[in-house]
């Protein structure tokens, strides 16, 4: 009971420590930022509204939008979200991991959500009980992201998984997870690549919107640290652009590889860095073929890798029959499984960086997701279906090949018998050439080269 009962208390702490840690560095940042703006524009002191503003986006980063005024702000900064989700599996890992740890941390953070809710004056959109759900999914998240790895109930189900399934079937499983996280990985890789070189190439547009907002320095410096908090949302709306869905920013502006209009956007420094059309054809086939090219290299590499399916070895050691016809058959489904979850995946990612900044025109600001999933699932699946077909072509491509030696081989024997017969069958038919023969040969010939003069009396003479 005692036990417990700490268990449920260092779960307290847990909450209590990754909720205060974040709540007050981003406090002294929307104070610092306001206090900066204040003295720079001059007007009412604005880090009045500082605590009211930080409980707004503390909710904000766990998916409760508010209104502020003509502002209504939907867009989740996943960024912040994904350091408090660190913050609870950082403290999680270090004071609890257990079940009373979790009941009891994950009571304290709703109970923080309610103050939070409480304590500000802007317009909330969600009522109570979808923002207490909202928070306890990312401190569910963060919790269970500690707990998991270390639960000895977890462990007991891998043990029986490992004793009850096969483990090609194991491998295969594990093969396709992997395959689609190293995917995923790459796309947003290759969208933050994007977004570096949008900025590198319209800054000059950001600046001028600064100077159109005749914003000072420190604001500027401030208030493009504020945008950092949404870069992952960019980098996933670039991700889209990259594979050719594109991404629009409510009824203002749709921006894709083939078009890059936008009429009457508000004046916000960081709408300067959206991107303009891609001019050259073989450039956006390129961009485009990207996931395809991708799903190639991951199938082929998982297909022959030795942490993969090691078709190396399953070449080697087998003939061509039904159990090679089984080693293609795994990789088709761990292949399938990785499809699945990157469609899964990149669906909820498409999903949680869409948001709103306006009521109206901006109310709806993203990507399309069925069809920025497409722009990513299709492509990935013909890769990964083409490094098997690849494979299978090469693995039949070596069959035939020692076929056709084996073959050759095999004549090349046959023909060596047939000569070796053949020589045999002659010598058969040869005479014998024996010592006496050969002597009696001899005297025939002796007597033939004789001369011989004889008489009537029949003498021979010498």
């Amino acid at each position: 009971m005692i036990a417990r009962l700490k268990s449920l208390l260092k779960g307290v702490g847990t909450a209590a420590a990754a909720m205060a840690v974040f709540a007050i560095a981003l406090g002294c940042f929307m104070a610092l930022m306001l206090l900066v703006i204040s003295m720079e524009e001059g007007g009412d002191n604005l880090s009045a509204h500082s605590l009211s503003l930080t409980a707004a986006v503390v909710l904000l980063s766990q998916g409760s939008g508010f209104t502020v005024g003509p502002v209504r702000l939907t867009l989740m900064p996943l960024l912040l979200t994904v350091l408090l989700i660190a913050l609870v599996r950082a403290f999680a890992q270090r004071m609890s991991c257990d079940a009373p740890g979790y009941i009891g941390g994950l009571i304290t953070w709703m109970m923080f959500d309610g103050l939070f809710r409480d304590g500000t004056t802007v317009e909330l959109h969600d009522d109570l009980l979808v923002t207490l759900g909202k928070g306890a999914l990312v401190f569910s998240i963060g919790y269970l992201s500690a707990a998991v790895p270390v639960s000895l109930t977890v462990a007991r189900i891998a043990q029986w998984l490992k004793t009850s399934v096969a483990e090609r079937l194991r491998g295969t499983i594990r093969t396709g997870v992997v395959t689609a996280v190293s995917l995923m990985l790459c796309y947003l890789s290759f969208g933050l690549i994007t977004v570096i070189v949008w900025a590198v190439r319209n800054h000059a547009a950001m600046a001028k919107l600064f100077d159109l907002l005749a914003m000072g320095t420190g604001s500027r410096i401030l208030t493009t640290v504020a945008c950092v908090a949404w870069l992952p949302n960019l980098c996933i709306w670039a991700v889209s652009w990259l594979f050719g869905a594109g991404f629009s920013i409510g009824d203002l502006g749709s921006f894709t590889l083939w078009i890059g209009q936008s009429t009457a956007l508000p004046s916000i420094p960081v709408f300067g860095l959206f991107p303009e059309p891609v001019d050259n054809q073989t450039i956006r086939a390129l961009l485009v073929s990207i996931p395809l090219a991708c799903g190639l290299i991951a199938g082929l590499a998982a297909m022959w890798s030795k942490r993969g399916f090691a078709m190396n070895v399953d070449v080697a050691n087998s003939q061509p029959d039904a159990e090679l016809v089984m080693s293609f058959a795994y990789p088709a489904g761990g292949f399938c499984i990785s499809c699945a979850m990157l469609s899964i995946a990149s669906s909820l990612l498409f999903v949680v960086s869409n948001g709103g900044l306006g009521k109206e025109r901006l109310a709806v600001m993203g990507v399309d997701v069925i069809q920025s999933t497409q722009s990513v699932g299709r492509p990935t699946a013909l890769g990964l279906l083409a490094a098997w077909l690849l494979s299978l072509v090469g693995v039949a491509a070596v069959f035939g090949i020692r076929w056709a030696s084996r073959r050759v081989r095999a004549r090349g024997r046959s023909a060596s018998t047939d000569e070796e017969a053949t020589t045999a069958t002659a010598a058969q038919d040869v005479p014998s050439t024996g010592p006496q023969q050969e002597s009696a040969t001899k005297e025939e010939q002796d007597d033939e080269h004789e001369p011989t003069n004889t008489t009537g009396t029949g003498i021979r003479l010498p």
